[in-house]
């Protein structure tokens, strides 16, 4: 029996249930926070750009340091501490109030404000003005004051509006910085969408210190440039937000700069739990490390898988009647178990295994890896699976909100939970479980084929479908596309890895994979959804998956050719068409690893 049961793991299997959990309702839903604070998915991408870099340079450094001063234990509580402290403090970062906007006002006959975007409206926004019956809505204008044909705007006021408090400046000269204000109500129904545009027709106008209402109308052309804001009217907030003006200034807002340090320390905080608790569990496991290492990580999929799916139908409990998701449970669901995870991680003893000493180094093995054909085109091979990755983590929830109709908005939280839910338990770990067989049986290179083509068939299913629900089934291609990519990874770079290399090329595997394709393809993913919204956007990473493998072939002809295989090149250690051990479950501990 006591072989069996090793209650000397115990806090270590805890552990790792309990800090996933506790991160499971933060980390998934965090690009879509940002979206509701304000933020354009280009900005999110640019984030996204960052938190994997600062990630890969926090875990040596962190890393060797526990090695050599043996403080493993200790820096593991500060880190959960502090990664605590920086998830909670996203919580208190608040909207981007009141976006403004630069839009036309047009006046012949009646008047219409254009609001326009030299890009596009994404869909979500478009039908919030389009479709929406809301009468009497009010937003707040102040334009220029020009003369235009020797009709300056004061005479259009005055005399054609019928505002008598403009009449005195009718013969006045005009100001280069001389405006009025006003307050534009209209209907949301009589909106109409113009190609890029919005033309917003205007029903009333009321000017300040009066409360008097104007119909505006005239007799001939007459159009200014004005700002345009709607305080409280959500539907033209987020149109607001999606011209340019308005995201060119998001990077000068304090709520950015809060939102990215407490990010950036949060995915520092992550990426030192992880190395450093899987040091300590190795260390626990001792001889046994190679059959139980999987058995242990099992326990923090369990953890994020169901406590996702809790989460997001919790936001959606907590968000009934509101116009945004109420996101407060989930911080304290994190909170909570992030304090029984320190508690447990009190308990935890044993000898850490020394596993960063490879690290010092790694940068003098990089000269022979970069000499190696098969190597370059592995890890080009490696950017192109990392894109295709960082698209489903950081933006297939952002691409599920601009799907989602207002009747289906209510449980939106609950579907992208459930999504995570399909992805762990129905795609990752089955094909954990059958990597090794599906390798012995297709070969690491016809796999890593598989892996860019069912990548492009799942980004074609995603910009066809239009109800998001559908998406569930679609999330079942998650295992063949991460669940065997990165146990692909792992074994190939053993396979081809020069001697004396083998812990370096596994190394320069995770960075490739998260430093240049994460990164990569998420602000590739952030300017395409920002500029062609995110059917078109996951068509053309359907299509560019394709074009990365057919280059991909093109380097493996060429290799073939030049006869550039291991066995020519003298390397005498080739793996065998099975996973790694350190594979064995653990996919999900590499997501985890790169948020």
């Amino acid at each position: 029996m006591s072989q069996r049961f090793n209650s000397k793991l115990l806090p270590m299997k805890a552990h790792y249930f309990l800090y996933n959990a506790g991160i499971a309702p933060i980390v998934p839903f965090l690009p879509t926070i940002a979206k509701q604070l304000g933020f354009s998915s280009f900005l999110v991408g640019k984030i996204y750009m960052i938190l994997p870099i600062s990630g890969l340079i926090a875990k040596p450094l962190f890393g060797i340091l526990a090695d050599k001063y043996k403080l493993h234990k200790t820096l593991l509580l500060t880190f959960e501490v502090i990664l605590t402290i920086a998830f909670f403090s996203i919580y208190f970062i608040p909207e981007i109030h009141e976006p403004v906007g630069k839009v036309d006002l047009t006046c012949e006959g009646v008047a219409f404000l254009e609001v326009c975007s030299s890009k596009t409206f994404s869909d979500e926004s478009i039908r919030g003005v389009i479709n929406d019956n809301n009468n009497n809505v009010q937003c707040k204008i102040s334009c220029d004051v020009l003369s235009q044909h020797n009709t300056s705007s004061y005479n259009v006021l005055c005399h054609e509006w019928g505002v008598s408090q403009f009449c005195k400046f009718t013969n006045t000269s005009i100001l280069d910085d001389s405006r009025f204000d006003f307050t534009a109500v209209f209907n949301m129904s009589d909106d109409l969408k113009v190609k890029n545009c919005v033309d917003i027709r205007v029903r009333n106008a009321i000017f300040d210190n009066t409360n008097t209402t104007y119909r505006p109308k005239c007799e001939k052309l007459f159009a200014t440039t004005c700002t345009m804001s709607c305080p409280g009217v959500k539907q033209m907030e987020k149109l607001l937000k999606e011209i340019d003006i308005s995201k060119e200034s998001q990077t000068s807002t304090y709520q950015f700069h809060l939102f990215l340090w407490a990010a950036v320390i949060s995915w520092v905080g992550m990426a030192v739990i992880v190395i450093i608790a899987d040091a300590i569990c190795m260390g626990l496991l001792s001889d046994d490390r190679k059959k139980d290492y999987g058995k242990q990580k099992m326990w923090g999929c369990i953890g994020f898988g169901i406590f996702n799916i809790a989460a997001g139908y919790l936001v959606d409990i907590f968000s009934q009647g509101d116009e945004n998701k109420n996101y407060s449970c989930i911080f304290y669901i994190m909170l909570i178990f992030m304090i029984f995870d320190m508690i447990v991680s009190l308990t935890l003893n044993g000898e850490s295994a020394d596993e960063f000493e490879e690290y010092l180094s790694v940068f003098w093995e990089l000269g022979p890896l970069g000499r190696e054909g098969r190597v370059l085109v592995f890890i080009f091979w490696c950017i192109g699976a990392g894109m295709c990755t960082g698209v489903v983590w950081n933006f297939l929830f952002w691409y599920t909100e601009e799907l989602v109709t207002a009747d289906q908005k209510d449980w939106l939280k609950t579907l992208q939970g459930l999504m995570t839910g399909v992805q762990c338990f129905l795609g990752e770990l089955p094909f954990n479980f059958i990597s090794g067989q599906i390798l012995k049986k297709l070969g690491h290179l016809n796999v890593m084929s598989l892996v860019l083509i069912i990548y492009a068939i799942r980004f074609m299913a995603y910009s066809l479908i239009k109800n998001p629900w559908l998406f569930l089934g679609v999330e079942i291609l998650h295992g063949p596309t991460l669940g065997l990519s990165w146990p692909t990874m792992v074994a190939y770079g053993d396979k081809i890895a020069p001697s004396g290399t083998r812990a370096t090329m596994q190394g320069l595997v995770g960075a490739v994979f998260e430093g240049i394709g994460v990164s990569t393809g998420s602000i590739i993913c952030g300017y395409l959804i920002d500029t062609y919204g995110g059917e078109a956007t996951f068509r053309t990473f359907s299509i560019g998956a394709l074009v990365w493998l057919s280059i991909y072939w093109i380097f493996q002809v060429l290799l073939r050719q030049a006869k550039a295989y291991p066995l020519h090149q003298g390397h005498s250690h080739l793996a065998s068409y099975a996973t790694p051990n350190e594979a064995i479950l653990m996919t999900m501990s590499q997501e985890l690893q790169t948020y």
